[in-house]
């Protein structure tokens, strides 16, 4: 989906209005159970109320004579703004001035203790994310919640609990669709739920296609976090039952994990990294180069060189594969063939899983687009596969 203009003020102002709106909603959702809370904590019906006939007539009093205060519609803005600001402190709208990455506008909430409670966040092509988080101090049936809403209106909640992860259609009390538990060797799914490959509901667009564009969607915005939340994004996808249809795509999981979780289901994770630096510091620095392009095009050619020359069959880098089907041709296509997709670096298990490094050394990220491509290319380039994993990779220094 082509992306809006990124220099027009007039769309700058427009992306600057739905964050502001994004940020009612959370405030009106906040406001709507807090009222709940003191509605329940204040209301009593055996209170007693200001005779008719009074200027306070019928609204409720303390009991204690004339000297009793009334609980007016005043005093409920009041108190209930009071304690909405004592919940949550919103901080400024952070815009991407840049016009390169994926996202234009996002906004942080932040509880009394400066943990983080909420996010809103504007995609350029128009989604939305709402995340939540957990309080550390009160029991939660998750630790956070994304909920993703496709420009079209597809709406999909991504609920974490330690590593096991649920994924609603619809939104956070939405259908369950998949559960799957990060494991030593990437995601296992639970065969008890759902599968998110549900045939077409008349009107709206396939639960598989509105899933996988907003897993692919919410995992775009998390690699843009590896660096400050000190985690990796990562997206896997069950290849057994993977088609080129998407009526047919099956995401097993999207989220955060530990360098050292990713280290063990991809075990050349470190090694990506490492020599990814090593290509950085060969290359020389930016300013060496006419535009970031070329710079960028450096680093990927002293990368696969330095991959390509341990001569391992199972650890390749630069190579590109037709985006159509394969059908059982077993030769690589041609680098820059056209309708061709060229795979920065893959490592691939003798397990069945197949892991997929995105190198960036600029700001643009990995796009959705550009994700589900490379879940679907591997599928059909190699036999055998259970699992594929894509993560990003970007230089430390």
């Amino acid at each position: 989906m082509p992306d809006l203009p990124q220099h027009s003020a007039h769309a700058g102002a427009r992306w600057r209005e739905i964050v502001l709106l994004r940020r009612r909603l959370v405030a009106l959702k906040a406001q709507t159970w807090l009222l709940r809370h003191e509605l329940a904590r204040k209301y009593n019906p055996d209170q007693p109320r200001v005779p008719a006939g009074n200027a306070d007539g019928g609204q409720w009093t303390s009991g204690g004579g004339s000297g009793g205060s009334a609980l007016t519609g005043t005093d409920w803005i009041s108190d209930l703004g009071n304690a909405f600001s004592a919940a949550l402190t919103f901080g400024d709208v952070v815009a991407d001035t840049s016009g390169e990455e994926s996202w234009a506008f996002f906004q942080e909430g932040t509880r009394t203790d400066g943990s983080l409670a909420e996010r809103a966040v504007v995609n350029r092509d128009g989604s939305t994310i709402q995340s939540e988080f957990a309080d550390a101090d009160k029991p939660s049936d998750w630790d956070e919640r994304h909920t993703v809403t496709l420009p079209e209106g597809g709406k999909t909640t991504f609920e974490t609990a330690d590593r096991t992860q649920t994924i609603r259609d619809g939104g956070p009390d939405g259908e369950v669709v998949s559960r799957s538990t990060w494991t030593e060797r990437g995601p296992e799914r639970e065969a008890t739920v759902q599968e998110a490959r549900t045939p077409s509901r008349p009107s709206s667009p396939p639960l598989a296609e509105n899933t996988i564009n907003s897993a692919l969607t919410l995992f775009s915005w998390l690699s843009t976090r590896n660096k400050l939340d000190s985690l990796q994004a990562v997206a896997s996808f069950n290849a057994g039952d993977y088609s080129p249809s998407a009526d047919a795509i099956d995401l097993s999981f999207v989220g955060q994990l530990r360098e050292d979780e990713v280290d063990r289901a991809c075990p050349r994770y470190h090694e990506v990294r490492s020599r990814t630096n090593a290509a950085v510091d060969a290359v020389g620095p930016r300013s060496g180069y006419p535009n970031p392009r070329d710079y960028g095009t450096a680093v990927h050619s002293n990368l696969k060189w330095q991959v390509e020359n341990l001569g391992d069959p199972n650890f390749r880098a630069e190579r590109s594969f037709l985006k159509s089907q394969f059908e059982g041709k077993p030769d690589d296509v041609p680098y820059g063939s056209p309708n061709s997709l060229r795979i920065d670096v893959y490592e691939k298990r003798h397990d069945g899983t197949v892991c997929v490094y995105d190198i960036k050394t600029g700001k643009a990220g990995l796009t959705p687009g550009r994700a589900a491509e490379i879940a679907g290319t591997v599928y059909k380039r190699f036999t055998g596969v259970r699992r594929i994993i894509v993560t990003e990779i970007r230089p430390t220094r």
